[in-house]
């Protein structure tokens, strides 16, 4: 018994040391290599990967940067046409407008009451308001308003019994108020060119008939709300 104790435990003490020395001893050579090499080839892989996430993010940025140049592209161009349109809107008169400019005063003078003066000289016809109207437009008005009636291109003036009709639907009656926007001295220097009107300016003198202007920071003119009547006139195309 003595003996096979002894043995046995010889046995465990060589085999307790052969199991220690075991797990000390280094991976072998050919363990070594292959997961050396697994490690590289999921290295390589992951840069791989990296590399194709770089490419797909500077293609996107690409195109946002392409998004964003045709956005501005048509921003700008969309602007250009609006404001061509807000520049055609203004001149026909459907937009209100505001600025600089000159107050032109009207209104009928004294009557002379006497039967050798039939020209009834005294009062303001609509040839007067015309005359003044396409003076000031030659002057560089803007925009002009006759008793708070726009006057755009088509604008006709008449007689309407013995007021005056403008735009084929409003009567207007004296005194007269016309409201130029524009630079207030070029269009002064209009209106007060003596070349300029000297048929009503003469009447002026003779019959006490109202004519003066003044030159204002701040006018206002309405929107056109009268109807664009085209009798002649037919579209291109």
């Amino acid at each position: 018994m003595t003996v096979l104790a002894s043995v046995s435990l010889a046995t465990f003490l060589v085999a307790g040391l052969a199991a220690t020395q075991f797990r000390s001893q280094p991976l072998p050579p050919s363990n070594r290599v292959a997961r050396e090499q697994a490690l590289r080839q999921s290295v390589n892989q992951l840069e791989d990967q990296n590399h194709a996430l770089k490419a797909r993010v500077q293609a996107l940025q690409a195109d946002v940067k392409a998004g964003e140049d045709e956005t501005a592209r048509r921003s700008s161009a969309a602007q250009e046409v609006k404001a061509q349109l807000d520049e055609q809107k203004a001149f026909a008169g459907l937009t209100a407008l505001h600025g600089p400019g000159l107050t032109v005063l009207l209104h009928d003078g004294t009557d002379p009451n006497s039967p050798s003066d039939q020209s009834l000289g005294w009062t303001i016809h609509y040839q007067d308001l015309q005359d003044i109207v396409n003076v000031l437009w030659a002057s560089g008005a803007e925009a002009i308003a006759v008793n708070g009636q726009r006057i755009v291109p088509t604008t006709a003036f008449h007689y309407a019994g013995v007021n005056i009709l403008v735009n084929n639907a409003s009567r207007l009656s004296p005194p007269y108020t016309v409201i130029a926007l524009g630079d207030p001295s070029a269009l002064a220097n209009g209106v007060g060119n003596p070349d300029q009107m000297a048929e009503l300016k003469s009447r002026n003198r003779i019959y006490g008939l109202g004519f003066s202007w003044l030159r204002s920071t701040r006018l206002s003119v309405p929107v056109y709300d009268a109807t664009f009547l085209l009798k002649y006139a037919q579209p291109v195309g």
